[in-house]
């Protein structure tokens, strides 16, 4: 082993010790989490969807709450569109009223005013620990995250355990227990 081997190998043992835990027993590791967003579900909605078969795009995404400002920009029949206390309250120049507090209402909504252009869904977020990734140290996984962010979604550090695994458990008692000065003078 060289000189540069064993210098990468003290400082990287003095990075696991110094590091915070973060309430991980060792061996810890990080790896990146990221927001992956699910479409069609039932339960545990967190938002609505809404695409423009027309344009070709998204026309909204975004909680119920959020809804009634789009609808009233969208659909000059609406004279009133507000939310309240987990409703949508709509009035139309018809004198037609909704109360919607789901996608079905929603959807009847679109069909009656604008029937066929827009498909709607419900969607919930989850967070997902991303394939490939797996650091020894919070830094290195948060320069990761720094320097690849464009490829994730809200990415953000998670630690993990390496529960066990002996292999890995005496990999990190080798590092962390080797007196790597000692080393460096005896390679000089």
């Amino acid at each position: 082993m060289d000189i540069k081997d064993i210098e990468f190998l003290k400082e990287l043992k003095n990075e696991m010790l110094t590091q915070d835990k973060v309430c991980q027993a060792d061996p810890r590791f990080w790896v990146v989490m990221q927001t992956v967003r699910d479409y069609w579900v039932e339960d545990d909605i967190e938002g609505i969807y809404i695409y423009d078969t027309e344009a070709s795009e998204s026309a909204f995404e975004g909680e119920l709450e959020n809804l009634a400002e789009w609808i009233k920009n969208e659909f000059d029949v609406v004279e009133k569109c507000e939310y309240d206390n987990g409703f949508l309250e709509i009035v139309c120049e018809d004198e037609n009223e909704y109360f919607i507090d789901d996608v079905t209402e929603i959807r009847d909504f679109l069909e009656e005013y604008d029937s066929g252009r827009y498909s709607i869904c419900n969607y919930r977020d989850r967070e997902e620990i991303v394939k490939n990734t797996m650091f020894l140290t919070i830094r290195e996984c948060k320069e990761h995250i720094e320097a690849n962010s464009y490829h994730y979604n809200k990415p953000h550090t998670y630690a993990m355990t390496a529960w066990r695994s002996p292999q890995v458990e005496k990999l990190y008692k080798i590092l962390k227990n080797t007196n790597w000065d000692e080393l460096l003078e005896s390679n000089k």
